[in-house]
């Protein structure tokens, strides 16, 4: 048997058709998930290939029996908010569909609206429309777009504070307040 590892290297390079093949011959490794130390630990293929936008992989990783609600990881928690984290806007329409809860924590009262606010290495810049879209579908889900932070912080905050330009617009546009109330 492989181990996960090289499951998840795959995903991470982007070599969605040797990690569908190894997934394939090891459908067990699916459910696994990194013993890597460091930021990353705890990680499993569902929330690699969320992040990488990786629907195909995100599909079969589901069928096989990944937890679309998993919060394992030491970074991020849930395959949502790391999906969002990358602006990974089919894969968040794809975990969604599949039973992703949209408000459940990710990390410190986080959800995957705070982490698509922060955009982000690249705080939303990378690919503004991604990350826009992103935070339309995950509103249209239901996203408590005023949920705070446990330090009080809402998503647009985030957003202000990462000059997310397109996600302060969105979350404008869908009223939400900053923890000071405004708008």
């Amino acid at each position: 048997m492989q181990d996960v590892d090289t499951l998840i290297e795959l995903i991470r390079d982007r070599r969605n058709q040797e990690a569908l093949h190894l997934l394939n011959a090891s459908p067990d490794l699916a459910t696994a998930h990194s013993n890597r130390e460091g930021q990353l630990h705890g990680a499993s293929p569902l929330h690699w290939a969320a992040h990488r936008n990786a629907t195909e992989l995100c599909e079969r990783l589901i069928e096989l029996g990944a937890d679309v609600n998993d919060s394992a990881s030491d970074w991020w928690l849930t395959p949502l908010s790391w999906g969002a984290d990358a602006g990974s806007a089919e894969a968040i329409e794809l975990l969604l569909q599949h039973g992703a809860d949209v408000n459940q924590d990710a990390i410190v009262g986080t959800t995957a609206l705070h982490a698509a606010a922060m955009g982000g290495s690249s705080q939303g810049k990378r690919d503004p429309q991604a990350y826009a879209r992103t935070a339309e579908i995950l509103i249209a889900n239901g996203a408590d777009i005023n949920r705070r932070t446990t330090k009080g912080r809402t998503a647009l905050d985030d957003a202000i504070e990462r000059t997310n330009a397109v996600v302060v617009a969105v979350l404008q546009n869908h009223g939400a307040r900053s923890s000071n109330g405004s708008h």
